[in-house]
């Protein structure tokens, strides 16, 4: 361990434990991520200048729109229409109310290669339904967070259709080509682990959920009677308000085909929404939560630290070196979703994904095994990442939706990953045996 190393932990502890006791401390999660911003320029793990870009990260930008493009729809009759059909058909019954609402965020992040947009897609409409059961959002918001992680890529369409060749082209780049991923082969290893998700989200994880929120909810649910109260929009711009949520959504599933990035998909819709009047300017800024977006950028920052600095690597080398010379494929499947999985909790998944992408590669190659396993349980590994805020961008934006603090995470958060931990591994490596 370097100095380093030793520096960049502190300045996670630091995240972290700051979330925690932020309310004891008397100030809010948005001061404790800005400090860790600040302090992670300060300590020179990485240049300032990288620190100044998580600002303009893609998936900051993204977030930022689609909050925008979302109080565009919130601003039309649509959400409190579409609220009171879900209440008369589901007869009042909001369990079947929840299920229609999570089994359209599955299909939708499996459309849309982004859990976050998904989730601003999907937030407000759950929360608008929450208001007229007159339930918490704080009950439902992390069952739906859950889900928009946890079955991403599952099916294969979209983004999941390209999984395989992905894979492939990783195990072509180390010269490992003896094995060869195919089409249905990530649908395989996490189908049933993605049902799972799906029946433990709508029926028991609400059980695990704060009644009421821990802290105030910085989501626009929590704006929804003000925007209630507010003059109708004129027939023109509350059609553009359909007009432009339904083209920004489409734009997000057609993005690749398109040849554009999520956030231009995003950030135009928003633009659009100010410039054609269907929100006033005061209003779409007003539509930003900005402290769930320094949350973001902190995560961003501290994760960037933890790779630079290699901290990341040097817990994947002691990973490769524990296995030694095991053929059992649970073992090496399970340690090749344990250790991202709680790595991943500490940094951004991509980049938990693209440290352990090489080692699981290369130490199968040097056991000779099949690591088609190892692979799918890596991805499923980094997409468990639902414990911290640090994850992935969806979580801050589940703890200003839910009104959730760090506490909360850790008391929701165990149980479906101690089940999807055991379920994908047992699954996945007997379909794909290492030997």
């Amino acid at each position: 361990m370097t100095t380093q190393m030793y520096l960049c932990l502190g300045l996670f502890v630091f995240m972290i434990g700051g979330y925690v006791f932020a309310r004891k401390l008397k100030t809010t999660n948005g001061v404790i991520a800005l400090c860790a911003i600040i302090l992670t320029a300060w300590s020179g793990i990485v240049p300032a200048k990288n620190v100044l870009g998580n600002f303009a990260n893609a998936n900051v930008l993204l977030i930022t729109g689609m909050f925008i493009v979302s109080a565009g729809f919130n601003r039309t009759q649509a959400v409190s229409k579409l609220s009171n059909l879900v209440y008369k058909i589901a007869g009042g019954n909001f369990t079947v109310v929840m299920a229609g609402y999570l089994l359209m965020t599955f299909l939708l992040c499996n459309l849309i290669p982004s859990p976050v947009a998904v989730f601003t897609i999907m937030a407000p409409l759950m929360s608008a339904s929450c208001e007229s059961f007159n339930i918490s959002p704080s009950k439902v918001i992390f069952a739906l967070g859950l889900v928009a992680v946890g079955t991403a890529g599952v099916l294969p369409i979209g983004g999941g259709a390209a999984t395989f060749a992905t894979q492939n082209g990783y195990l072509e780049s180390y010269g490992y080509t003896d094995y060869q991923m195919q089409l249905l082969d990530p649908f395989k290893g996490r189908i049933l682990s993605a049902i799972i998700i799906l029946v433990y989200a709508i029926f028991i994880a609400p059980k695990f959920a704060p009644e009421q929120p821990s802290v105030p909810i910085q989501g626009m649910e929590g704006k929804g009677k003000a925007v209630a109260k507010k003059v109708p929009l004129d027939p023109t711009r509350e059609f553009l308000g359909y007009f432009l949520f339904i083209l920004t959504t489409l734009g997000l599933v057609f993005s690749s085909k398109l040849h554009l990035d999520n956030w231009q998909v995003a950030m135009t819709g928003a633009t659009l929404e100010v410039a054609l009047g269907v929100l006033k300017p005061k209003e779409a800024t007003g539509a930003v939560p900005f402290q769930i977006v320094l949350m973001l950028i902190a995560a961003l920052s501290v994760g960037g630290a933890m790779v630079e600095c290699g901290l990341g690597d040097l817990i994947g080398d002691a990973l490769a070196k524990a296995l030694g010379g095991t053929h059992n494929s649970y073992v090496i499947g399970g340690a090749f979703f344990v250790i991202p999985f709680i790595l991943t909790q500490f940094m951004q998944n991509q980049s938990v994904g693209n440290i352990f992408r090489p080692i699981a590669i290369l130490t199968c190659k040097a056991l000779g095994a099949n690591p088609v396993g190892p692979l799918i349980l890596l991805s499923a590994a980094c997409l468990t990442a639902f414990l911290t805020p640090s994850a992935t961008a969806t979580v801050p934006l589940m703890m200003g939706f839910g009104g959730y603090d760090q506490k909360d995470l850790l008391k929701m958060g165990w149980l479906p990953s101690l089940i999807i931990c055991v379920a994908s591994v047992i699954v996945t490596m007997t379909v794909f045996p290492s030997f």
